[in-house]
């Protein structure tokens, strides 16, 4: 509000040059309760506009600023050759190390990203093929399966892939790694990352 008190201010400023002049006799209105002197309405409609922008503006900021949404992460911290698999059933990645996260709405302790807004989202996911010599991961939203890594050209390819998906907020993302696969990391080469197009 500071700026719309300022604006106040700069208008309160004009009409009150006018108002001093010997012709008038001038009463400086208060913010509670303008009161138009005779031949001056249009100031007041035009100080009310002016009011009514600046606060729509500032909403329309304090909106955006919630709605900034980014977030990249490694699979582990660590920079050692790290083989991750294979298990007998489905097992939730957990990428642990954090590079980027506007808006704190992934989870580096569970590995869930959770929308904080409704709106469209691109979301990448790369791995690396562990020991296993096969990859299989997939993406998950709230359970259901959206799209996949699939690689079986031996240890150390990799694969990627990427989608535009339209989130509800509070919709949850997640990684999956399938029985009998794996995956490896050293702090930079397995990622999983996402960010806000734009709210709906």
């Amino acid at each position: 509000m500071t700026s719309a008190w300022f604006l106040v201010l700069v208008v309160y400023g004009l009409v009150g040059v006018q108002a001093f002049s010997p012709k008038y006799e001038f009463e400086f209105p208060t913010p509670e309760g303008l009161t138009p002197e005779p031949g001056k309405e249009d100031v007041y409609v035009l100080l009310s506009q002016l009011l009514d922008r600046v606060e729509k503006l500032e909403r329309k900021c304090e909106d955006r600023g919630k709605s900034q949404v980014a977030f990249s992460a490694s699979l582990f911290n660590t920079e050692k050759w790290t083989h991750y698999g294979p298990f007998d059933s489905e097992t939730r990645l957990v990428f642990e190390k954090v590079t980027t996260n506007v808006g704190n709405a992934y989870d580096n302790t569970t590995g869930v990203f959770t929308a904080p807004v409704k709106g469209l989202y691109y979301v990448r996911l790369t791995c690396n093929v562990g020991d296993s010599g096969s990859l299989n991961t997939a993406v998950m939203k709230n359970g259901e399966n959206m799209f996949a890594i699939f690689n079986t050209l031996g240890l150390h390819s990799s694969g990627s892939n990427g989608m535009t998906l339209v989130l509800e907020e509070g919709d949850r993302l997640e990684v999956f790694l399938w029985p009998t696969r794996s995956v490896f990391d050293q702090s930079r080469l397995s990622t999983f990352s996402g960010f806000l197009v734009f709210p709906m």
